[in-house]
């Protein structure tokens, strides 16, 4: 029997672009409300393709955070994702595309991507293309939507998105008693820096990561 030639589209990539049209199209309409130039916003979304840097970022450009504290805050947001890309990209030779084509590595795809055996590049490229072409699109249909939405209808997406990130926090705080102790330490730094302006995100974030290395280390030590 003749083998299946395998199709452009990994049937595994269909729902994770599902669940990233709305929350890039909430991207864009953020980025509208906070008057950024919509083609920046694109750019952002071709360019980072992240989204909780991104939308930390829009954050950081409203409260006129200082450009170093932003660069600093976005790495620390996106250093998992050099981690992901180290574990992940190691299991096969993808020689001078591997910089490249780690761009396109999300959570949701690394995951995706990990299970089972180490996937040649093309399988790689039919996994991630589609969920990186929905982000791009869905950002670009959030900003251009923007202008049409009413101011209120704007304001209520934005709500919509906050809603979404405190609801998983409140699950990982309910699942691990770890994620509690780094929320609580990342909130407390970012308050007691406030005198540093857009650096107390960085603070917040040093803690919390910390305050969860230390809650990791004495579980260890308790098991």
């Amino acid at each position: 029997m003749e083998k299946r030639r395998p199709g452009l589209i990994d049937p595994r990539a269909l729902p994770i672009a599902v669940g990233y049209l709305p929350v890039a199209f909430a991207f864009g309409l953020s980025a509208v409300a906070i008057h950024l130039p919509g083609w920046f916003a694109v750019l952002l979304s071709l360019l980072v393709y992240a989204g909780a840097s991104q939308f930390a970022a829009l954050h950081l450009l409203a409260s006129g955070t200082p450009f170093l504290a932003g660069i600093v805050a976005i790495w620390l947001i996106n250093l998992r994702m050099a981690l992901e890309a180290l574990s992940f990209f190691r299991r096969v030779d993808w020689g001078h595309l591997r910089p490249h084509l780690s761009l396109l590595l999300t959570d949701e795809t690394f995951v995706a991507a990990s299970l089972g055996d180490a996937m040649s590049p093309a399988a790689y490229v039919r996994l991630v293309w589609l969920p990186y072409t929905a982000w791009v699109l869905g950002s670009l249909i959030g900003v251009l939507a923007g202008d049409l939405l009413p101011l209120l209808l704007r304001h209520a997406f934005g709500i919509a998105i906050e809603a979404l990130f405190v609801s998983l926090l409140v699950g990982a705080v309910r699942a691990d008693a770890r994620t509690a102790w780094a929320a609580a330490a990342g909130a407390a730094g970012a308050i007691l820096g406030s005198p540093l302006g857009g650096w107390s995100l960085v603070v917040g974030m040093v803690l919390g990561a910390l305050a969860y290395f230390l809650a990791t280390a004495r579980a260890e030590r308790a098991a």
